[in-house]
């Protein structure tokens, strides 16, 4: 049946989208979003067709609307796919690209300059933010050599301080934002977390 196989299909993109937001939660998000647009859409349109009377037109309406909808998740699941590939093209690791995308995220969202973007397929390589992404990875992983340290507040305290005068040291963002700075710290966190 269709709809079931939409249904199965819908399971299958929530259960990738949450263990990818174990590591990029930004990404993540974004992907959840785009499948809730596809659902409302779905369950929208469907509405409209159950309160009209049955016909035989309805149910070839319902058929469409339910392989629109198995199309578009499909899509979804593609593109979450070649998301989650998209550190091989950028030249970081999986984990770096987690702090990439959350840099990059912020720059937008917030509508400040930071290096230069090159698109270069349909990956946007901005070298700056791959630097500083390196970089808080790199502090992450120092500190995480500490026994116990996700449970440890004063060698947290101390990662959360480092990052922040890295950050600060490579100009990102440009002003102080208190914003930035905390959107940065829970990827940190939820990396942490996880990993």
């Amino acid at each position: 049946m269709p709809a079931t196989k939409l249904e199965v299909l819908v399971k299958m993109i929530r259960k990738s989208i949450r263990e990818y937001k174990n590591t990029n939660k930004v990404a993540a998000e974004k992907f959840e979003e785009l499948l809730k647009r596809t659902l409302d859409y779905y369950h929208d349109r469907r509405e409209k067709l159950s309160s009209e009377e049955a016909t035989q037109a309805q149910n070839e309406a319902i058929n469409e609307i339910i392989r629109n909808a198995t199309k578009q998740a499909l899509d979804i699941l593609s593109e979450l796919g070649e998301d989650r590939e998209s550190f091989r093209k950028l030249g970081l690791t999986f984990e770096e690209k987690a702090f990439y995308d959350i840099l990059i995220h912020l720059r937008d969202k917030y509508n400040f300059e930071y290096g230069e973007d090159k698109k270069v397929g349909n990956v946007i390589i901005n070298d700056k933010c791959k630097v500083l992404a390196q970089k808080i990875k790199e502090l992450i992983d120092v500190q995480s050599s500490f026994t116990d340290w996700l449970n440890n507040s004063n060698v947290r305290a101390e990662l959360n301080q480092k990052i922040f005068f890295c950050l600060v040291k490579h100009g990102y963002p440009p002003q102080y934002n208190d914003e930035v700075f905390d959107q940065v710290m829970e990827q940190v966190e939820n990396f942490k977390t996880y990993n």
